[in-house]
């Protein structure tokens, strides 16, 4: 019998593959111009996208800085600040219910089990403020501490708050702060 993991990895891998051949196949529609131009005559349907693949991401355990960054190239402000927060909400609490699930657990303590102890102590009696300030910083990934905060048995409230004043502080920063660097150098 076929575990469900296995079969979520190979979904996940068939798509990464499917749009790698597609690249190779049409290099012309990954154009920065051509899918600026899809990606404007399509709002909606280009926020959709952006919003399976951002909350994909989660499953990844990618920092979501690239997308964001991608995203102020094709998207406008607004819309992309909002949807980013919803792809926020949603893949902190795929990493947050489906953590342990997806073994997240092993590779956490595998790759970082000294921060890891260390993030556990820190928490203790100040959750919402440690979780904001990760969130915020950049060069640390947010799941972790979505994923740490599922086996510490953090409330998914306290969790999703601190993710979401962290996030929406550094992701206006990106978004905003992007657009006008981008208006004034172009």
């Amino acid at each position: 019998m076929i575990k469900p993991k296995k079969i979520i990895f190979a979904i996940w891998l068939f798509f990464l593959l499917w749009i790698l051949l597609f690249y190779f196949i049409h290099p012309e529609f990954f154009a920065a111009e051509n899918l600026k131009n899809i990606f404007f005559e399509n709002i909606w349907l280009s926020l959709l996208i952006y919003f399976i693949l951002g909350t994909l991401r989660g499953f990844t355990l990618l920092p979501s800085t690239p997308m964001v960054l991608a995203g102020i190239l094709i998207l406008p402000a607004w819309p992309l600040f909002l949807i980013n927060l919803a792809c926020v909400f949603s893949s902190s609490s795929i990493v947050y219910y489906w953590g342990k699930y997806l073994e997240f657990d092993k590779y956490f303590e595998k790759k970082y089990p000294k921060q890891l102890h260390e993030l556990q102590s820190a928490l203790k009696g100040k959750e919402i403020p440690v979780i904001t300030l990760w969130s915020f910083f950049p060069f640390v990934p947010t799941d972790l501490i979505c994923y740490t905060s599922e086996i510490m048995q953090i409330k998914i409230w306290k969790c999703l708050l601190g993710v979401a004043i962290g996030e929406w502080i550094i992701c206006a920063i990106y978004i905003f702060g992007g657009i006008q660097i981008i208006n004034v150098m172009f």
